[in-house]
């Protein structure tokens, strides 16, 4: 009689294990519910935004076949001081630049040959991250990763006005120049070309100061001692586009 009990207390017990075993996994499965229903849509539209603004942003683009312009290049970098530089560009579409400068002058090309539209047009993943204020301008910041793992730049953060498809920052991440800093500057040229560009880098980690020029006679005498940041001035005038 007491082993029947004892069973039977089992029994009773059974239900309510049970009871509880499938509560938790009730709570389980709408925990799993609310991420998949909530934040996976709102992955999707991410994508989806920012792929739509960076598709904007390549058509307007697309529509200079051509252009030349005169640059003037202004180098700054810790503890070295070079003479200021003035060249000419020549752009013809998809994305080939010539460079004519005084002398004999290896040009710091980096913002100079619009690398955002070799990172969209060889393909990329891209997320809206938030709104974000540059230049006291409203803007899109979005995340780009190129699919192609050979290229150097493995991240480029892009912030862009939606209302102008305009890109007024862009920092990239890449294998062997480290990161930089674009700010690119307008005024009234055609198709919103760029009337100057601020390439800023650290150069401790960067390769970009050893190829900014091959004519050392260039060399003044040594500026102050800086904050180990490098940057690179680019103005552009007298544009002739297509």
């Amino acid at each position: 009689m007491k082993k029947v009990g004892k069973n039977m207390k089992l029994l009773h017990r059974a239900p309510q294990s049970f009871h509880r075993v499938s509560q938790t996994m009730i709570v389980g499965f709408f925990t799993l519910f609310l991420v998949l229903f909530f934040f996976l849509p709102s992955q999707s539209l991410a994508q989806d935004e920012s792929r739509y603004i960076l598709e904007s942003f390549r058509k307007k683009m697309e529509q200079i076949e051509s252009y030349s312009a005169d640059i003037l290049i202004k180098v700054e970098v810790s503890l070295i001081k070079i003479k200021d530089r003035k060249a000419k560009v020549t752009y013809t579409k998809p994305n080939q630049f010539d460079f004519k400068a005084e002398g004999f002058t290896l040009l710091p090309k980096k913002g100079m040959e619009m690398e955002y539209m070799k990172i969209i047009d060889e393909g990329y993943t891209s997320i809206y991250v938030k709104e974000d204020t540059v230049n006291s301008l409203n803007t899109s910041l979005i995340k780009v990763i190129p699919d192609n793992p050979e290229a150097d730049i493995i991240l480029a953060e892009m912030w862009i006005d939606t209302s102008t498809i305009i890109l007024h920052k862009m920092r990239t991440y890449s294998k062997n120049s480290g990161s930089y800093t674009i700010h690119f500057y307008y005024t009234d040229h055609p198709f919103d070309l760029p009337d100057k560009i601020i390439v800023e880098f650290d150069v401790k980690n960067s390769k970009i100061p050893m190829s900014f020029t091959g004519d050392f006679e260039s060399l003044d005498k040594p500026a102050k001692k800086g904050d180990g940041k490098g940057r690179v001035i680019i103005q552009y005038a007298n544009y002739e586009v297509n």
